[in-house]
């Protein structure tokens, strides 16, 4: 396993091998154009625990080509038009996160929409898998030389070495995140484990970008070794925004936070008597008594003596120990054994 050596800072959200896991609340375009409906979603991620709320700016014009690729709902460039927020509206939304106490962080779909994000001052960069393999805007982002998290859906083993190859070159700080883009995908599809290889292959802190329609994944990648969770998040999935789908409600969103908190309690590897333990050892273990009344001078055989609670006497371990030897005193059923009461084995 390489050594991870240091981990990245989004704002005042530090993200690290040391640090509790970093929770985003992935609110994309779920506010569907609506800005006072876009800071609710800042003021509910908050209230339900996520460390980061994430959205999503589009130049429309700049990543497709107009008309290209067509939905049920019509063309793509046409769709997230209406569902875009400007770019004074992210500045809004920047400083009501500075003032709700949540971090901001958004992702740009090409390199225009990066150069107003970055202009706007963010702290960090977030590129969803569909750049993955976008090596140019990629190296234009990692030459701002802020921290990066990178999403790996889509793309083969071979294609996030090219990207990482590129991200290290340009001395980028990054942190990889898991993904499988599909809305949402099998669980046979999302291969969990693949996180601990990531991790092990580039020796960079790694995430999970999850697309089920529900928590558990999540949880299994924070027990796998997943530093970073995001986590599609909407108001209410009745209001059927672009990611209804594939996004937790405020109170089930609560759930997970809570969920990964207890997880990362017990994700110790330790094993030792606990102080709250030591009471229940001591009933609960097991002592050598006799199993019926023993006259003084018998020889004591299998049939005499056996374990039963509690654990305070002498332990059930020593119970061959006992055959053969002489019993000094008589000794009432159901009794804890002394050593002191025997003598050492008949000649």
């Amino acid at each position: 396993m390489r050594t991870i050596k240091e981990g990245i800072s989004v704002g005042r959200i530090v993200i690290s091998e040391m640090d509790p896991v970093v929770i985003i609340a992935e609110a994309a375009c779920e506010h569907r154009g609506d800005l006072g409906e876009a800071k609710r979603l800042v003021e509910l991620a908050n209230a339900a625990g996520a460390d980061i709320v994430k959205f999503q700016f589009h130049l429309p014009d700049k990543e497709m080509i107009p008309g290209s690729i067509r939905f049920w709902a019509g063309s793509m460039d046409e769709v997230l038009a209406k569902v875009n927020l400007p770019p004074e509206a992210h500045k809004e939304l920047m400083h009501h996160c500075e003032d709700v106490g949540i971090q901001y962080l958004c992702t740009p779909f090409c390199a225009a929409a990066a150069e107003v994000l970055d202009d706007l001052g963010v702290k960090a960069f977030k590129t969803g898998s569909g750049e993955m393999t976008n090596i140019p805007m990629l190296r234009h982002i990692a030459r701002k030389g802020k921290p990066m998290i990178v999403s790996t859906g889509m793309a083969t083993i071979e294609e996030i070495e090219e990207t990482v190859s590129v991200l290290k070159e340009e001395g980028a700080r990054f942190v990889l995140m898991h993904c499988t883009s599909a809305y949402p995908p099998r669980y046979d599809q999302i291969n969990l484990r693949f996180i601990s290889r990531l991790k092990e292959k580039f020796g960079v802190i790694v995430g999970y970008s999850d697309h089920t329609p529900d928590m558990w994944t999540a949880l299994g990648a924070v027990v796998i070794g997943a530093k970073v969770i995001e986590k599609h998040f909407t108001l209410d999935r009745a209001l059927k925004g672009p990611d209804y789908q594939v996004s937790l409600e405020p109170h089930e969103f609560r759930t997970m936070v809570e969920a990964i908190q207890k997880l990362e309690d017990a994700l110790g590897s330790e094993k030792k008597i606990h102080p709250e333990e030591q009471p229940v050892r001591e009933w609960a273990h097991h002592s050598v008594v006799s199993l019926c009344k023993i006259p003084a001078g018998s020889v004591i055989n299998p049939k005499m003596v056996g374990v039963k609670r509690p654990g305070w006497g002498v332990p059930a371990k020593h119970l061959e120990e006992f055959h053969g030897r002489v019993a000094k005193k008589d000794i009432p059923a159901n009794s804890l054994l002394r050593w002191e009461d025997f003598e050492e084995h008949a000649g």
